[in-house]
């Protein structure tokens, strides 16, 4: 049971944590299944920038003295299998572009809102900027990965 706002804190960093996580593995999965190059450009970046959230973690977790486990999330989960299920009934390989993207809006804007929540706990707590720096920065990334995946949707 979550009682206080350090609790759900711990709660949503292992959700994130998580979401980090499979995104490493889900990032490569889609870079090779794109048909477009800046596509597949685009996911191979944003793999790199995971696994250098992953990092940015580190921080909070030791602010909040939590070990990392893993809190799967639903919302990724559903994004993921709707994916499959599309790219499994389409016919030409080049309409898998635009599910990727679609997938690629979906994670962003999860991941904004995960971050939104994890830094309005983080200045309810008032932690140190140590710990809501990373936190910001990898907000920013959210975004603008969320407005370059819009800008391959446009193209």
């Amino acid at each position: 049971m979550i009682e206080n706002d350090r609790e759900l804190l711990v709660r949503e960093l292992h959700e994130r944590y998580h979401i980090d996580r499979e995104l490493e593995d889900l990032s490569s999965e889609l870079a090779e299944a794109a048909s477009d190059e800046a596509l597949e450009e685009f996911c191979m970046a944003h793999g790199e920038r995971t696994t250098e959230q992953v990092v940015r973690l580190k921080p909070i977790f030791d602010a909040t003295e939590a070990e990392p486990p893993l809190v799967e999330n639903p919302v990724l989960e559903g994004l993921r299998t709707d994916r499959e299920d599309i790219v499994g009934d389409l016919r030409e390989p080049v309409l898998g572009d635009l599910v990727e993207t679609e997938l690629g809006r979906g994670i962003e804007r999860l991941e904004i809102t995960k971050l939104e929540t994890l830094l309005a706990l983080t200045d309810r707590i008032d932690f140190p900027s140590e710990v809501t720096d990373p936190l910001e920065q990898t907000r920013a990334d959210a975004e603008t990965g969320l407005e370059q995946v819009r800008e391959l949707t446009a193209v």
